[in-house]
């Protein structure tokens, strides 16, 4: 086999041209096509009877196609082998000059760059830390009674304030004129919520069981109904009934019902932050690693394979699809196209080759004993921890991105120690809900 390789003067795509020999090709086709006449059915012939001229005509240029892709993809990566190249993506082949005896063809693809891992101690990144305290604990038991809460009628001279909850008949007019949707009676609506379009919670605020009120709002320009679009609107109001939130006792029965069996405060409070500082942790330590390793891909140059590029952004794009599906969308709901994803696709290459460089520099690796332990920490937070065991168990992907998970946080860690650090405290709140920069 005979190989010459253009390197560029620039970027990383080369241009390979492989002169290999095919004198046993007539021979393999030969046995491919007689594998074909002993399963072939053509009518008037018994199964393996069919003549060899009828199996030529019906498949011999089909196989040869075939044969001759084989071929080619071997002789690339042997070439590729002998060159000592490692190659990104998939190369394209060009021309192809097919002779008696030997074939000859040019491919060009793109090789992985070469990346030279700077020192982390030029890496300067912000980390958070936080805790769980008695007042995000109280905050949540509070959350947790609001969600078993009821609704309980105010007396007659109650006026509505936000947060309670209006039972009201509503006749929206444009112009005077009734118009399509804009009408409904014995409406539940919880004052604040949002529900409504702007201004129009507000102006119920304030009025009582039996009065009648006309308020005036004006549809957003982004609102969905292209006709409302922007249209001032009235609303004659009616309220029914105005009722305050009646939140359960933190007793026995309310205790137990999230499966404290203590049937004490204490022990709820005591259960809850346990969970809140797992999830704390995970969402701390989430944050920190996203943070080290943006941080460390600011201080890296590389050339990226737009090959990678591409395979990445149409696996992004399959899985937008299938998110869409789940929700019961079809991609016809959402017009995704590549450029949505070349930002995202970017990065998640650049970063995937510099952890590369990194874990094949120092060796990192997670052991099968650290992936169980993950999965088992993971698992606690389950009702049937068990069963969350057994589901990684049978799923050896799932389990590959724990295993790779655990990877980039001893990456991070390694950079971490190194790097210029600063960090700031968050609270609870903030960092679960991303309230922060």
């Amino acid at each position: 086999m005979q190989v010459t390789v253009e390197k560029p003067e620039q970027g990383l795509e080369h241009k390979m041209t492989v002169t290999f020999a095919t004198e046993d090709m007539g021979a393999k086709i030969d046995k491919r096509l007689n594998e074909i006449r002993r399963k072939v059915r053509i009518d008037g012939f018994r199964p393996g009877k069919v003549p060899m001229t009828m199996v030529k005509q019906r498949h011999g240029a089909e196989v040869r196609q075939e044969l001759m892709g084989e071929a080619l993809q071997k002789a690339f990566y042997d070439a590729v082998e002998q060159e000592s190249l490692k190659v990104a993506g998939y190369p394209i082949f060009d021309e192809l000059k097919d002779s008696e005896n030997e074939v000859t063809f040019t491919a060009r693809f793109e090789i992985y760059p070469e990346i030279t891992l700077p020192e982390f101690t030029s890496v300067e990144v912000e980390t958070i830390s936080s805790e769980v305290t008695d007042a995000d604990v109280d905050s949540m038991i509070t959350r947790l009674r609001e969600q078993r809460m009821a609704w309980k009628p105010a007396n007659g001279n109650k006026k509505a304030t936000i947060g309670e909850q209006v039972i009201i008949d509503f006749v929206g007019k444009i112009d005077g004129e009734v118009f399509d949707g804009g009408s409904a009676e014995n409406v539940p609506l919880e004052l604040g919520s949002g529900r409504m379009i702007p201004g129009f919670e507000d102006g119920i605020v304030g009025m009582k069981k039996g009065e009648e009120k006309v308020i005036e709002v004006t549809f957003p320009e982004t609102y969905h109904a292209e006709s409302l679009k922007g249209k001032t609107a009235t609303f004659d109001i009616t309220v029914h009934s105005v009722s305050t939130k009646q939140l359960p006792e933190v007793d026995a029965e309310f205790v137990q019902s999230f499966g404290v069996e203590e049937g004490t405060e204490d022990a709820l409070k005591k259960e809850i932050k346990e969970s809140m500082t797992k999830e704390l942790a995970r969402a701390v330590e989430a944050h920190n690693r996203a943070a080290i390793l943006e941080s460390l891909q600011q201080v890296v140059d590389v050339q990226i394979p737009k090959s990678l590029i591409d395979q990445e952004i149409q696996s992004l794009m399959e899985r937008a699809q299938q998110d869409m599906q789940q929700r019961g969308m079809s991609a016809a709901d959402v017009k995704l196209e590549a450029g949505m994803f070349e930002e995202e696709a970017n990065k998640r290459v650049k970063l995937g080759l510099i952890l590369g460089d990194i874990i094949k520099a120092n060796n990192v690796e997670a052991s099968d004993a650290e992936v169980e332990a993950f999965i088992v920490e993971q698992a606690s937070s389950y009702e049937d921890p068990q069963e969350v065991v057994n589901w990684y168990a049978q799923n050896p992907g799932a389990r590959f991105e724990i295993r790779s998970v655990l990877v980039e946080n001893k990456v991070a860690q390694k950079v971490k120690d190194e790097a210029k650090v600063t960090e700031v405290t968050k609270s609870f709140e903030e960092v679960l809900n991303r309230k922060f920069a």
